[in-house]
């Protein structure tokens, strides 16, 4: 707490009142500057207390199933050093500990759906000793990624393929609609070519390619707002274009 003792020598009779001088004004003006600075640190500056460290905090939501933070030890870190991930929603004062260092493997924690508030900003940091990470601060809409399409399936009619898939499981179109990618190749060839345009649908056709031929597809996935990661790639496809169908000569019946 900033404190200022006020000398009589700093005041000056003004038509019979006691004010400040010039001297004594500006050495309030600098006070009042340092205590505004101190009020507008932010409060992941000042808690929790330690010296910062670098432990390359990350977090990743699988929606909506679950979220999982990873984080890398200092070189040099003592093996049996111990790690504490702490978090609380946006606003919440009281911090909480993670309830699962084990499911997502050494260095992490794994957030279950039973403790995890989806749209909503969480603050988390890790402490080991007396140091502490950066706050990592998110939504957790902007760290999620889905798992990829299901029942990816796709017919060949000679010069075209048309397939049809389903959203992820567990997610519905009315509450995380998604975009989607196609990607194709032919078998054997290593080259894949894609179809970034394909929106929120989920069906499609590729047309201009080669009759009895072999495919391979895939499609994956992402929020439609542009938020969050890309899903993997669905499990791929394979299908024979088939024949191409004779058209009709002009003029004939």
């Amino acid at each position: 707490m900033l404190t200022c003792r006020v000398n009589i020598d700093s005041l000056q009779q003004v038509n019979g009142d006691w004010r400040p001088s010039a001297e004594m004004v500006g050495m309030l003006n600098y006070y009042f500057l340092i205590w505004a600075v101190i009020m507008r640190i932010s409060g992941r500056h000042l808690a929790p207390k330690g010296a910062s460290a670098s432990f390359h905090l990350r977090c990743l939501v699988l929606y909506p199933k679950c979220m999982s933070c990873h984080w890398t030890p200092q070189d040099g870190a003592a093996s049996n050093t111990t790690f504490h991930l702490r978090y609380k929603m946006r606003g919440i004062t009281e911090a909480e500990e993670c309830k699962d260092y084990v499911t997502s493997g050494p260095n992490s924690c794994y957030f279950s759906r039973t403790n995890l508030c989806l749209y909503l900003t969480y603050e988390i940091w890790v402490e080991a000793g007396n140091q502490m990470s950066e706050k990592l601060i998110v939504n957790t809409e902007d760290i999620a990624k889905t798992e990829p399409p299901e029942g990816l399936k796709a017919t060949g009619f000679g010069t075209h393929l048309s397939l049809e898939w389903g959203y992820p499981p567990g997610v519905a179109a009315s509450y995380f609609p998604l975009v989607f990618e196609l990607q194709y190749q032919e078998q054997g060839s290593g080259k894949w070519e894609q179809e970034p345009d394909v929106g929120e649908q989920t069906s499609y056709s590729v047309y201009g390619v080669k009759p009895d031929t072999v495919y391979i597809l895939a499609v994956r996935c992402k929020n439609s707002d542009g938020k969050g990661f890309w899903s993997d790639w669905s499990t791929p496809v394979i299908v024979s274009s088939g024949q191409a169908t004779a058209q009709p000569v002009q003029g004939e019946a």
